[in-house]
């Protein structure tokens, strides 16, 4: 029932995701009303042109004006016909297979409800595909500090190879119920190390590691990486560097189908494909466009 569920949520509300907080367009009112103002009147006084190509350069400035007030105003977008090379890095979990075709990088937080939804599309994802997808979580931290235990607790099981089943229990604990608020009290760092229990961890050492350094700093580095590749909220993902906001199952499956396909056309070995494709070819930052670009 919670699979069918989720399974039913539109494209369009995932896209919209968990946001990292925005600053506001560089310009202030008081620039604007001084445009308004003093700018107005100055323009007012000037003559206006007879001849058609003096009339014509006038409009011109006005539209460059306008031009230039839109491009400040209107945030540019990550370029998603670009191929990012994301990069898996120490401490990262993978799930899944370790010679895949196709990789995914998953920009998610345990504490965001979107995340919730489409997790179990890479559930699904993983079942349908075991030899030839696998996923790498990254963590970018939107709700706060409380969203910070089941992060370090991703890292801590990745490194006794209980990355996927850590994964699967947070998410059931903290959202049981479908289209309802997060149970924040199995988010902690108590309720973690229970959990953990149950998964056959040693528990000692699991606490351990969600209080160490290499954890704290996979974390740092984590949402890190997601920003340098323009990852602005949760969920989004890099499919071999191919960057996907979000949707369904079966929007997801075709753009694996499309991978598959690339890497067995390109005769490389599965398991050399992100290195010598997507890591060497790929962009190494965010590339931005806008719809001003000329």
């Amino acid at each position: 029932m919670r699979t069918a569920f989720l399974l039913t949520i539109t494209a369009a509300a995932l896209a919209v995701g968990c946001q990292q907080d925005k600053k506001e367009p560089g310009w202030s009112k008081g620039g604007s009303d001084r445009g308004a103002g003093a700018g107005a009147s100055a323009s007012a006084s000037a003559p206006i042109p007879k001849d058609v190509e003096g009339r014509i350069a006038r409009l011109e400035k006005k539209l460059d004006k306008i031009a230039g007030f839109l491009k400040t105003a209107v945030r540019p977008e990550l370029d998603t016909k670009q191929t990012y090379a994301v990069p898996i890095e120490l401490n990262d979990p993978v799930i899944g297979a370790k010679d895949a075709k196709v990789t995914i990088v998953e920009a998610y937080e345990f504490l965001c409800p979107y995340c919730s939804m489409v997790a179990p599309t890479m559930e699904q994802l993983l079942a349908d595909y075991p030899n030839d997808v696998r996923i790498v979580p990254k963590y970018m931290v939107i709700h706060g500090a409380p969203a910070l235990p089941p992060g370090l607790a991703m890292c801590a099981a990745g490194r006794q190879g209980k990355a996927a089943e850590m994964q699967k229990a947070l998410w059931t604990s903290i959202w049981p119920a479908p289209g309802q608020p997060s149970v924040k009290e199995k988010a902690t760092s108590e309720a973690i190390a229970e959990t953990a229990g149950t998964l056959g961890l040693n528990v000692e050492q699991f606490k351990a590691d969600m209080n160490g350094k290499e954890c704290q700093d996979w974390l740092t580095q984590s949402g890190k990486t997601l920003q340098q590749f323009g990852a602005g909220g949760t969920p989004a993902f890099y499919v071999n560097g191919k960057f996907v906001q979000a949707g369904d199952t079966s929007a997801f499956k075709k753009v694996v189908e499309d991978e598959i396909k690339a890497v067995n056309e390109s005769g490389i070995p599965a398991g050399q494909y992100y290195d010598k494709v997507v890591m060497a070819k790929g962009q190494k930052a965010a590339v931005m466009t806008s719809p001003f670009d000329e």
